[in-house]
Parts: structure tokens; C-alpha cells; sequence
């Protein structure tokens, strides 16, 4: 691709704000997600930052909300150890995701424990204890607490006895 030649600052910076403007009509960002698209789209640092904080300024950004919104819609479907992590890695701070996180209150995970393992067993047999551990690896990996998993396993194996 190949990277357009500003004339001056100003023209940049109104070309950052209106791509910023543009990105934000596709989807929700974070300012950290925002500022990094605009530098791939060939925008300089400073240019960047004006309209990451041109766009704050007019309520169109706020990290907060996106923190909030996005456990609101991702906590049916995700640990919340995997939420923190991908909200780390969307750039927000600690505090803004353990508030979040706080808003949304205790959450019992056994229940999206349980329809995920049973997803995944309809392909293993778990009288097998290999499958198991195969099944409480995957649970593992998708951020959940191991006394959590291996209480669902073992109600799961009682149920089906």
C-alpha cells in the first residue's frame, strides 16, 4: 500500500479524524484499538492521537463503555479470565477492566462450563479418563477455573451413570 504524502499537518490531522470517524461507524474501538488502526493506515503519531482524542472529545470513544458492553455481551459465552485477557489485549487498563468486570457482578461459571463441555464430549467418551483430561485441558485453555471444571465433570459423570 502505498503511503500518502500530506501537505501539512492540518491536512493530515483532518484526514485522521475523518478515517477515525469512519472506523468508528463499523464497529466499537478502543483508544489504544483506534490509534493503533489509524498508525497502519499511514497516519503519524501525532496525527493519531489529535484524532483519537478529537473523537473522545465529541462522546463517540470511551473505553469505559466499551469495557462495560463488552462483558455485558461476552459473558454468556466466555470465562471471565478469558474477558480480562482479551480486553488487556484491546488495550484497556487494569483498572477500567476490573471495574467492569465489578459491574457485572459474581457470576457462577458451572453453567457455560457445562454447555461447552457438553459441545465437546458428543466427540469423546468420558467414562475414558484420557478424554476427560483432554476435555478438562480445552476447558482450561478457555480460561476457566480448575475446581469449576472438575466439579461440572464430575456432575456430568454422575449424571450419566
Amino acid at each position: 500500500m502505498k503511503k500518502k504524502v500530506w501537505k501539512n499537518f492540518d491536512e493530515e490531522r483532518a484526514g485522521a479524524r475523518e478515517k477515525a470517524l469512519v472506523l468508528l461507524t463499523d464497529m466499537d474501538r478502543t483508544e489504544s484499538g483506534l490509534r493503533e488502526r489509524l498508525l497502519r493506515s499511514g497516519f503519524s503519531l501525532e496525527a493519531a492521537q489529535d484524532a483519537v482524542e478529537y473523537v473522545r472529545g465529541c462522546g463517540y470513544l470511551d473505553d469505559e463503555r466499551y469495557a462495560r458492553h463488552y462483558v455485558e455481551v461476552m459473558q454468556g459465552t466466555r470465562s471471565r479470565r478469558r474477558m480480562e485477557y482479551d480486553m488487556t489485549k484491546k488495550g484497556l487498563s487494569r483498572e477500567l477492566i476490573e471495574a467492569a468486570m465489578e459491574s457485572a457482578g459474581p457470576r457462577d461459571e458451572r453453567p457455560l462450563i457445562r454447555s461447552l463441555a457438553e459441545k465437546k464430549a458428543r466427540h469423546l467418551d468420558l467414562s475414558d479418563p484420557k478424554s476427560r483430561m483432554k476435555l478438562a485441558a480445552y476447558l482450561g485453555r478457555q480460561g476457566f477455573q480448575s475446581a469449576d471444571i472438575l466439579s461440572v465433570l464430575d456432575e456430568m459423570r454422575t449424571a450419566d451413570a
